[in-house]
């Protein structure tokens, strides 16, 4: 499995960061947060070659979830930059963010490329989802294939199921097979 080296301090700044920009943003709970680094860091894996913090990710019930979230959460409210709590949510339990402080260096830990690239993702899962419909959307076919618990590799993002040919594309195979003289 491919590794990246996990910068933990980095790590922790950018979820620092991802909860002073949207933490008090209705419906931005730990969901969300885990879908802004997930998404943020396989994109840019895929369009770098590198993810932002080198996390590894694991299948958890809603989604990839980094494995070292809940220690640097917990980091984060011990030192007093995050505030943590649950809510209820229609049905639901929802873990809820609030920053107590800007995240310091920011243009010293990311680049302005990591940053346009979790803006990005904040934005949209923000704006265009519920963490239901971005949990679906995280269930991808590396997620579907994984164990419960398993590490995900930043490869996995680039995973897809091939579907069924309908009729017309079968239809069409077997004729070009018929006009090549193939079996």
């Amino acid at each position: 499995m491919e590794k990246f080296d996990f910068d933990r301090e980095r790590f922790k700044r950018l979820v620092h960061y991802v909860v002073w920009r949207a933490g008090d943003r209705p419906g931005f709970g730990a969901v969300k947060l885990n879908k802004v680094l997930w998404f943020s860091d396989a994109r840019a894996y895929m369009l770098r070659g590198r993810p932002i913090t080198g996390a590894a990710y694991i299948r958890e019930k809603w989604g990839p979830v980094p494995r070292p979230m809940m220690p640097v959460r917990d980091e984060l409210v011990r030192e007093g930059a995050i505030r943590v709590w649950n809510d209820r949510v229609y049905d639901y339990s929802a873990t809820r963010f609030h920053a107590r402080r800007a995240p310091a260096d920011l243009n010293a830990t990311f680049d302005a490329e990591d940053l346009k690239t979790v803006e990005y993702w904040i934005d949209v899962i923000d704006k265009a989802h519920t963490a239901s419909s971005i949990s679906a959307e995280s269930h991808d076919y590396a997620w579907e294939i994984a164990e419960m618990g398993e590490e995900l590799p930043y490869h996995a993002i680039f995973a897809t199921r091939m579907r069924q040919p309908d009729d017309a594309e079968l239809r069409w195979a077997q004729n070009r097979a018929d006009e090549l003289s193939l079996p």
